[in-house]
Formats: C-alpha cells, sequence, structure tokens
C-alpha cells in the first residue's frame, strides 16, 4: 500500500514542488481531528499553496484507520502539555461522552477540540518541513533516473 502510493505520488503530473506541495498539504490536515473533511481541508490548502491537488489527496491517506489510533492521542497529549493542563489522570470521558450525547460542538471545544487542535499544531510545524523536502527530493530524483532510463532507449 506505501509503495503504491509512493509510486503514483511520484507519477503525480506537475512540477516537483507543487507536487511535493500538494502531498504536505495533505499531510498536515491529516493531524487535525477532523477525519472527515480532511479531504476538503487539504485541497484548500493546496490551492492555497498553488500545489497539487491529486497529491493533497493522496497526502490526506496519512490519516486512516492504522494511523488515527495514534494520532489522537499524541494530538491530546501534545495539546495538553501545551495548555498547562494535567494529563496524567485519565481523560475526563464521562464529560465528551456526555457532550456527544446532544453533539453540542460547543461543548466539545474545551475538552477535546481546543487540545487537540492546539496539539496538533506543533506536529504539522515539525512534520510538514520534513514530508516537504522528502517528498521533492524524491521526485526529482525519481524524475531524473526516468530521464536516463528513457534516453538509453
Amino acid at each position: 500500500m506505501f509503495r503504491y502510493a509512493k509510486i503514483r505520488t511520484v507519477r503525480v503530473a506537475g512540477s516537483p514542488h507543487a507536487v511535493a506541495a500538494g502531498l504536505t498539504a495533505g499531510f498536515v490536515v491529516a493531524w487535525t481531528p477532523f477525519p472527515g473533511v480532511h479531504l476538503l481541508m487539504g485541497l484548500a490548502l493546496a490551492w492555497l499553496v498553488r500545489g497539487s491537488l491529486v497529491a493533497a489527496a493522496i497526502g490526506t491517506t496519512f490519516s486512516n484507520p492504522l494511523t488515527i489510533p495514534f494520532i489522537l492521542p499524541l494530538t491530546w497529549e501534545v495539546g495538553h502539555v501545551l495548555l498547562g493542563r494535567d494529563t496524567s489522570g485519565p481523560a475526563p470521558i464521562t464529560e465528551v461522552l456526555r457532550s456527544l450525547e446532544g453533539f453540542h460542538v460547543l461543548e466539545l471545544w474545551k475538552p477535546v477540540l481546543q487540545p487537540m487542535l492546539l496539539g496538533a499544531l506543533p506536529l504539522m510545524i515539525v512534520t510538514g518541513p520534513c514530508c516537504y523536502l522528502l517528498a521533492f527530493l524524491a521526485i526529482r530524483r525519481y524524475r531524473a533516473a526516468r530521464r536516463e532510463r528513457l534516453a538509453l532507449r
């Protein structure tokens, strides 16, 4: 699956910058606690940075059923540390479940969304440039090797 995503990404049409920017846009929005709208957020961010929309869609797949169990608790913990809240005790699960019963978004803001969004920011800032650099270099290297292979034919 990862090999296919890599091959598909390096073959996306566009400059290495556009593809890497699009992939990074999708990748960084995958840290947010809004799995249902990652694709829309990734496409919007890619459009803003003039990145590839196809690569952004591929980048949002970073948030998937295998990675979400790691992403959400990590953003939760980082957010609580940044907010100066105690993270040693259990999460206020009864509070969260009560809020989910009536699905009052305003009641979810402080106990759930605020720490997760705040916790996602440093993770985005750290992983975004790394993702861009790795993608940019990989795309350039792949395309140069492909040009050489085609020139030998």
